[in-house]
C-alpha cells in the first residue's frame, strides 16, 4: 500500500478505503431500488407538457387540457412531492398509499379532492409501468379504496334576487370572480384567464378566448346587466388599464371561497360555490327563454346531454295558462 501527504497514517487510509466502498454499495443499492417517485414525476410532467405523454384511457391521442393540467401541477407540487417525491418508487405499496388516503379522510378532505390527487399518481404510475418502460414493476394504486361519497352535489341554484345580495355582501374585487360565474357562467379557470381585451364593457359579450374543452373555447356569452356596472368598477379601480387580468384576485388557491363564506355568515347568506353560480347562470338563461342549443353553446359544453341536467335546476314556471306562452310566439311571428 503506498502512503501520500493526504492522509496521515493508515488507520485513515483504510476508514477513506472503508467509506468508498459503503458508498458504491449505497449508490448500487440505490440504483437498484429505481427511480425515486420525484423523478418519476418530473419526467412524466416533461412528457405531458411536449405531448409525448397522452392522457387517460378513453381519449387515445388528445393532450391533456390545460385546466387538468394545472390541476396535476399543484397536486405534485403541494401534495404528493412533499410527502413522497425523495421516496423510491417502487417501495412505496399499496397499503402506504391506502394509509395516507385514510389519513387524509381524517383530516377533512374531501372525497374528491383525494381522487384528484390519486388521479395524478396512478397516471404517473401507469405511464411508469408500461411494458415497455418497467421503470417500476406496477401500479400500486389500481386497487386503493375512496373515502365514501359523502359530499352534497353542487346543484344549488339562487335566484335573481338571491344572486344580487350574495354580490353585494362580498369586497368589491371578491365580487367581480363570483359576478362572472352568476351572470356570464365562467367556470374558475375561464375567470383566472380572463383578460380586459376580452371584454366589451360598453356591449354585452365577452369572449372566451381557451376553455377547457373546444367547445367552449372562443364563444361569447351573453353577459347579464347586473355585470357590467361591477365590471366597470373593477376596470376603474384598476386604472383602466387596456391589458391584464380581468380578476385582481386568485380563484384557484380557496382563500376567496373562505373570504365569500365569512361575508356571507354575517349577513346570514347562504354559501354558493363558483359552480353553483354557473349553475345559476344556466338557470337564469333557460328561465329568460333561451333553447337548449343556445344554452349548450353559451355555457361551453360539447353535447346536450351536458346541458340537459341543468333542466331540473329550473325554478317551476309562474302562469296560469301555459298555452298562452305559445300563442303569443305565434302572435309576433304573424306580424
Amino acid at each position: 500500500m503506498v502512503w501520500s501527504a493526504t492522509f496521515g497514517d493508515r488507520a485513515e487510509v483504510l476508514t477513506w478505503l472503508a467509506s468508498t466502498i459503503k458508498g458504491q454499495e449505497a449508490v448500487a443499492e440505490a440504483g437498484a431500488a429505481g427511480p425515486t417517485f420525484g423523478e418519476l414525476a418530473s419526467e412524466w410532467l416533461d412528457g405531458v407538457h411536449s405531448g409525448a405523454v397522452g392522457r387517460r384511457r378513453g381519449r387515445k391521442g388528445a393532450g391533456y387540457s390545460s385546466t387538468t393540467l394545472e390541476g396535476y401541477e399543484r397536486s405534485l407540487r403541494y401534495v404528493l412531492t412533499p410527502e413522497f417525491g425523495a421516496r423510491h418508487a417502487s417501495e412505496i405499496d399499496d397499503r402506504e398509499w391506502q394509509t395516507w388516503v385514510d389519513r387524509l379522510s381524517r383530516e377533512g378532505l374531501s372525497r374528491s379532492r383525494i381522487a384528484n390527487h390519486l388521479a395524478v399518481a396512478r397516471a404517473i404510475y401507469g405511464w411508469a409501468s408500461r411494458p415497455t418502460r418497467r421503470l417500476v414493476e406496477r401500479n400500486p394504486l389500481a386497487g386503493i379504496e375512496l373515502p365514501p361519497n359523502d359530499e352534497k352535489p353542487r346543484t344549488r341554484v339562487a335566484d335573481a334576487d338571491e344572486a344580487a345580495a350574495l354580490i353585494a355582501a362580498l369586497d368589491p374585487a371578491d365580487a367581480v370572480p363570483y359576478a362572472l360565474a352568476f351572470y356570464a357562467g365562467l367556470r374558475r379557470a375561464e375567470i383566472k384567464r380572463l383578460d380586459w381585451p376580452e371584454v366589451e364593457l360598453d356591449g354585452y359579450r365577452l369572449v372566451v378566448r381557451k376553455a377547457k374543452s373546444r367547445a367552449g373555447t372562443g364563444r361569447r356569452p351573453p353577459i347579464a346587466e347586473p355585470l357590467r356596472p361591477i365590471l366597470l368598477g373593477e376596470f376603474m379601480r384598476q386604472g383602466r388599464r387596456a391589458n391584464g387580468a380581468v380578476s385582481a384576485v386568485s380563484v384557484t388557491s380557496g382563500k376567496i371561497a373562505e373570504r365569500a363564506r365569512r361575508q356571507w355568515a354575517a349577513v346570514r347568506l347562504e354559501p354558493i360555490t363558483l359552480h353553483e353560480c354557473r349553475h345559476t347562470y344556466a338557470s337564469f338563461l333557460m328561465a329568460a327563454g333561451y333553447t337548449l342549443r343556445e344554452l349548450m353553446e353559451y355555457m361551453g359544453h360539447s353535447s346536450l346531454q351536458a346541458t340537459a341536467r341543468y333542466v331540473k335546476l329550473l325554478p317551476p314556471l309562474d302562469e296560469t295558462d301555459p298555452a298562452e306562452r305559445l300563442n303569443a310566439y305565434l302572435r309576433r311571428r304573424a306580424l
